[in-house]
């Protein structure tokens, strides 16, 4: 008959093979992903204001979906962050 002592350790075991894995996976995506693009933190400026300006908002959007924008790009949404934060 099997101890329920050797259940809770198999169950065990199984939770903490499951943890190891994710982390494991999480750290490989992480380094997958490299650097952080230059215009990130701009971008994410600009994620916290796309509420207030239909333009950031297809900006953000497209940063997302791309992972990038270009230099005339980032210039346009540094006026706009600065537009809307001096109202």
């Amino acid at each position: 008959m099997i101890q329920w002592t050797e259940i809770l350790i198999a169950a065990g075991a199984a939770i903490v093979m499951a943890v190891a894995i994710r982390i494991w996976r999480a750290r490989a995506a992480a380094r997958e992903r490299g650097p952080a693009h230059i215009h990130e933190a701009l971008m994410r400026r600009a994620e916290a204001l796309a509420a207030q300006s239909p333009f950031l908002r297809k900006v953000t959007r497209e940063f997302k979906a791309n992972g990038h924008i270009s230099n005339r790009q980032a210039d346009a949404v540094k006026k706009a962050i600065a537009r809307i934060e001096a109202r």
